[in-house]
């Protein structure tokens, strides 16, 4: 779960403190096949291209969201932070779990 939270340049100092901590554990890879295929699914439907390192990082925001009840995506804009969250719901509604978006103001006041 942290490793998705990392810039690039961390990433390798948090395995190495990892193993330093929990000798001869590995960090395994993302195992969520069929999310994976219902991502690849979803982007051919969006008319989206598949790319790997952003399809990690969908997988990445399911995986967060196993464990999570509150998401919040930050990034610069364009960076497909939108894109990521809706193939993300329609590849989970793809896989027979419908999901949909709600989205609310907090500055709005009442």
């Amino acid at each position: 779960m942290n490793v998705s939270k990392l810039v690039d340049e961390d990433e390798p100092l948090f395995t190495a403190l990892v193993n330093d901590l929990f000798p001869g554990s590995k960090i395994k890879g993302s195992s969520e096949k069929e999310v994976q295929h219902a991502v690849a699914q979803a982007c051919k439907e969006m008319y989206l291209v598949n790319h790997p390192p952003w399809n990690l990082k969908i997988i990445q925001l399911y995986e967060t969201s196993l464990v999570r009840h509150g998401l919040m995506l930050m990034g610069p804009t364009g960076t497909g932070k939108t894109t990521a969250s809706r193939v993300l719901m329609k590849a989970l509604s793809i896989n027979g779990t419908p999901h949909s978006e709600l989205r609310m103001n907090p500055k709005v006041g009442m």
